[in-house]
């Protein structure tokens, strides 16, 4: 018996240990520019079959579960490094430059933790952003499930605010 549990014990943390080792899925982006970060991102995310592109020298665009992402690097010398995920959203007139709009923006940002909601183009437009931060390399396992979490915490704000449902609605951000 005693052979048994300590096999299994073995084996736990043999597993345990290759669990925490490096994953083939690290994206080493240490010493890299944002826009070097960003070509390393793309590359990696084409690998895996992503829907991407380049919005600009140093941003991704990304589909990923029917929604579209913009990823954009930020990557700092000796310091943490982020992921920049946004997600844009059109108002309808009636909700647009409202002081509603301010009030509903407001207890957002003050009730939820998964991203910041900013108002944009005079009132007529949410970013919703986010940031993946890491120490020179990230996963794409990781920026998966950081746009799954702001995906899931987005359908809460709808449960939340259901009138709001014909009120806003994501940009798709080109033709992917």
């Amino acid at each position: 018996m005693m052979k048994h549990w300590m096999a299994m014990v073995i084996l736990m943390l043999m597993t345990g240990c290759a669990a925490t080792g490096q994953s083939q899925d690290r994206i080493d982006l240490s010493g890299k520019t944002n826009e070097q970060a960003t070509e390393t991102l793309l590359e990696a995310l084409q690998a895996e079959a992503y829907q991407v592109k380049r919005a600009a020298a140093d941003r991704l665009l990304v589909e990923y579960d029917g929604s579209h992402f913009m990823l954009q690097p930020r990557m700092l010398p000796d310091s943490l490094d982020r992921v920049v995920i946004t997600k844009y959203y059109l108002l309808h007139p009636d909700l647009a430059q409202t002081p509603e709009l301010l009030l509903v923006i407001g207890k957002l940002n003050q009730q939820l933790d998964f991203a910041k909601f900013i108002v944009r183009q005079e009132g007529r437009a949410i970013e919703v952003r986010g940031s993946a931060t890491f120490v020179d390399e990230i996963s794409l396992l990781e920026l998966t499930r950081f746009m799954a979490w702001t995906n899931q915490g987005l359908a809460l704000v709808r449960q939340q605010f259901p009138q709001a449902q014909p009120m806003a609605k994501e940009v798709k951000l080109g033709d992917l």
